[in-house]
């Protein structure tokens, strides 16, 4: 009896052994023949559009299979479009990721957009890079430093009541008392530089990368008067021109401006949609850790002026959790100043 018990064990683990190694098997094929698609929120030219497009050329190579990654460009209300897209819409197997606003996390705390989006749910894989946001003005502007600017309106470009050019400006303008004026009506990033070179406005909020990769004759020649960078730890390019936080009358202040702008570090980030089986979710944070360092995506990104760096999906999810246990009290100060509707 015990000889039979012995063969019958070993004839399971056999049948178990072979079972996983057809899972696995499996598993290492889910994307031959697919294609996976990248979800932009923002319209093509825009600096996300260029990571996203970047991402799409190497990422196949990383996962078994080799699928054929595409980008799908869905820009509206700010990047919620998108949002929606890939909270409810997009397929949960691993065959969708998504570019988001940084903005958008903030949601659920400022309720700065009608949405019921839970992004703490979302399978974090990282971000392609940290990012350097600027406020500037044209270089014939009377507004050149930050003292001109909390005396005198400066007109920037609106890209959404959601963007994140209208939320951070609005909760500048209630904190520090700057004067930004926004002027509503432009779809993106793109079209808000376009309209500060043609004199619709005088000023804007775009990020360093946005400007070296598709205006560097504007930092060469001096185009542009730097007024403050929108991060908490200085740019090391940037280091004569201040800090919003550094410019915060108070310590209650400086922690209100510390809670809206952890955003640099969060960078350039790149989603599953909820519910992506752990497995899938794992292996897709490995894939896009190894492409945003591999050799080849590194080098097309110098030519282009597109700074990378990791940020792996575990320090973002550290970074959100972070934001989310702001005190209670500091969110509400914040979110008095955000717009509705």
């Amino acid at each position: 009896m015990r000889g039979i018990r012995s063969i019958f064990a070993v004839l399971m683990a056999a049948g178990f052994t072979t079972c996983g190694d057809v899972s696995a098997k499996a598993q290492e094929q889910f994307f031959k023949g697919k294609t996976l698609s990248i979800i932009c929120f923002s319209g093509p030219g825009g600096p996300y559009d260029t990571y996203s497009r970047l991402l799409a050329r190497h990422l196949g190579k990383h996962l078994d299979g080799q699928p054929t990654v595409i980008v799908r460009n869905m820009p509206g209300a700010g990047g919620i479009t998108a949002a929606r897209h890939i909270a409810d819409v997009a397929p949960r197997d691993g065959t969708t990721i998504g570019s988001l606003s940084r903005t958008l996390i903030y949601d659920p705390l400022l309720g700065s957009s009608p949405t019921n989006i839970d992004y703490s749910r979302m399978g974090w894989l990282g971000s392609m890079a940290q990012s350097t946001a600027v406020y500037v003005s044209w270089h014939t502007s009377r507004i050149k430093s930050v003292q001109d600017l909390l005396q005198n309106d400066l007109m920037i470009a609106g890209t959404g009541a959601a963007s994140e050019t209208t939320v951070v400006s609005s909760v500048l303008n209630g904190v520090l008392g700057t004067r930004f004026k926004l002027i509503h009506g432009y779809d993106g990033s793109p079209a808000a530089l376009k309209a500060l070179e043609a004199g619709e406005v005088d000023g804007g909020f775009p990020t360093m990368e946005s400007l070296k990769t598709t205006r560097p004759d504007w930092i060469r020649d001096k185009k542009l008067n730097f007024l403050f960078q929108a991060r908490q730890i200085p740019d090391p390019e940037l280091s004569e021109v201040p800090t919003a936080n550094s410019l915060a009358p108070s310590y209650f202040h400086r922690q209100a401006l510390d809670f809206m702008f952890p955003r640099d570090v969060i960078g350039r980030p790149f989603v599953t949609p909820p519910g992506v089986p752990i497995a899938q979710l794992k292996r897709l944070q490995d894939a896009f850790a190894e492409t945003v360092t591999d050799p080849d995506l590194v080098a097309e990104a110098a030519k282009i002026n597109v700074p990378i760096g990791l940020t792996s999906g575990a320090e973002l999810q550290k970074v959100i959790a972070d934001a989310y246990s702001t005190p209670k009290e500091i969110i509400d100060y914040v979110r008095q100043f955000i717009p509705r509707g």
